[in-house]
């Protein structure tokens, strides 16, 4: 019986822990993510699931550089220059997207994380170009800021 009632509290403090790591909701961010320099675009990196199975974190890459990893509830953005650009994780496997970036503009590309069966292990990643930029808002809005996986920050966090 004590051992049920300490992996119960090892569980319990886990989600305490993990609950603190947890960035703010980007309906609560919008207006604290810094404008788009002159002459860049931004790119946000989502991932709607939120499921244990989904938990296995990829490296992502814009054309060859790795700028984050993908979390499941969770959202993160990244400022390139106008111009063409790839997106697919670090091993070039899965499906990406490929997209045209312009100046001022902001691109969406939604992450899903394939499950391999009973097993909980992540298998490739599929990405999705996401339009209208509404649209992406809209899934995002509950989703978690997840900074730590870029080098584009929000001021304060």
């Amino acid at each position: 019986m004590k051992a049920w009632l300490m992996k119960l509290a090892a569980v319990a403090a886990t989600a305490v822990a993990l609950a603190g790591c947890a960035g703010p909701q980007y309906q609560s961010l919008q207006g604290r993510i810094p404008p788009i320099a002159q002459g860049n675009g931004r790119i946000y990196f989502y991932q709607q699931q939120t499921t244990p199975v989904a938990a296995a974190q990829q490296k992502l890459r814009v054309n060859q550089d790795v700028v984050g990893r993908n979390k499941p509830g969770s959202f993160f953005f990244v400022d390139r220059p106008a111009g063409s650009y790839v997106v697919t994780n670090l091993y070039w496997t899965g499906e990406g997207v490929s997209f045209r970036l312009d100046a001022g503009q902001t691109r969406y590309v939604r992450v899903t994380a394939e499950s391999l069966g009973s097993t909980g292990a992540v298998g490739n990643l599929s990405m999705e170009l996401v339009d209208p930029p509404e649209r992406a808002e809209a899934e995002m809005l509950r989703l978690r800021y997840w900074g730590a996986a870029s080098p584009e920050r929000v001021p304060g966090l």
